[in-house]
């Protein structure tokens, strides 16, 4: 598709080719891609991918940002900042759309086992990044995906047959060449990367069972003021906080901005999209925890932890494809 250079401009409205903004509504990336893409195929899926991979970007970079301040801060600290922040944000967003702030979702059984998952995945994910290469972890977290695979088989009724079956061992097994359990340098420490895998799993199933009723910005909400409760536990038991100076400052309002960008990308793909089709779309994350690792930390990764990589996402790209294959 063409799209004329030319550009219109009213007082309320611009539009860019065949793409018109109205700015007294909000504006929504989706919408944005449905307009400028012609047919796609499925709309509600293709908005996922898209929000999906901007999502592990905005995750990539915080988990960056945590590990760095990791070094100087205990990691108690870190969550309490991390989530303090992230729920102004959230309830200065729902403030601004007129919501309001409800506990009876609270007592929702969907709605309880995605904050399970989110406690464990997240407080196990930063105790992980104070002392697990993030290139590991990024290639720990592609086993996610066929974990949500498997669930979704076994307790919401999606058919997964003996090929896609297969596929979820394959991928396990390249999890077992990325840590290397049998190596001499293997470090206990990485568990804690595949408890926070089976936390994002439950997470993501309890956010796909959660009623549309359930306003994105409220779940959220919810999400980083259990985070800050979870840092505040931990900090109780470690000790060792510290006042910020301007730098990390600095720091953690990048890090808010970036998870809780993060937060919403994800949440809306995982609700609008089918998971079996958006879910292997996190594989993206590997890429961009390589390149921080290898390019701002100076990580080694050996061609083990490569090979089960591409084993692992190879057997998640097979899960999609024949899941794209049995819907045509």
């Amino acid at each position: 598709m063409v799209v004329p250079k030319e550009v219109v401009k009213e007082k309320w409205k611009w539009q860019i080719g065949a793409v018109q903004i109205d700015l007294k509504k909000p504006f929504l990336i989706g919408d944005l891609i449905d307009k400028s893409i012609s047919k796609p195929p499925n709309k509600n899926n293709l908005k996922s991918i898209i929000l999906m991979i901007i999502a592990m970007g905005c995750f990539t970079f915080a988990d960056l940002l945590i590990k760095i301040a990791s070094e100087t801060m205990p990691v108690g600290q870190i969550m309490i900042l991390l989530g303090i922040g992230s729920s102004f944000v959230f309830l200065t967003l729902l403030r601004m759309k007129g919501e309001a702030i409800r506990l009876s979702p609270l007592l929702n059984s969907a709605v309880m086992l995605r904050n399970a998952g989110e406690v464990i995945a997240a407080t196990s994910m930063c105790l992980a990044l104070a002392y697990v290469p993030i290139s590991t972890i990024g290639a720990i977290i592609q086993t996610v995906p066929l974990m949500i695979t498997a669930v979704a088989a076994l307790f919401l009724g999606e058919r997964v047959g003996i090929r896609r079956a297969l596929a979820i061992g394959l991928g396990f097994i390249g999890a077992l060449f990325i840590v290397q359990p049998s190596d001499a340098n293997f470090d206990v420490m990485t568990g804690l990367v595949f408890v926070s895998a089976i936390g994002m799993t439950l997470r993501d199933v309890g956010t796909k069972l959660v009623s549309n009723s359930f306003s994105t910005l409220l779940l959220s909400f919810y999400s980083c003021v259990l985070f800050a409760s979870s840092g505040l536990v931990l900090l109780l038991f470690t000790g060792g906080a510290s006042i910020l100076d301007e730098n990390m400052t600095v720091l953690f309002l990048a890090m808010v901005a970036l998870g809780s960008f993060g937060v919403i990308f994800m949440t809306q793909a995982v609700r609008l999209g089918d998971m079996s089709v958006v879910s292997p779309f996190r594989y993206t994350r590997l890429l961009y925890s390589l390149a921080a690792g290898i390019i701002i930390l100076d990580e080694q990764v050996n061609g083990m932890m490569l090979f089960g990589s591409a084993l692992t996402i190879g057997a998640g790209l097979y899960i999609w494809r024949r899941e794209v294959t049995l819907n045509t």
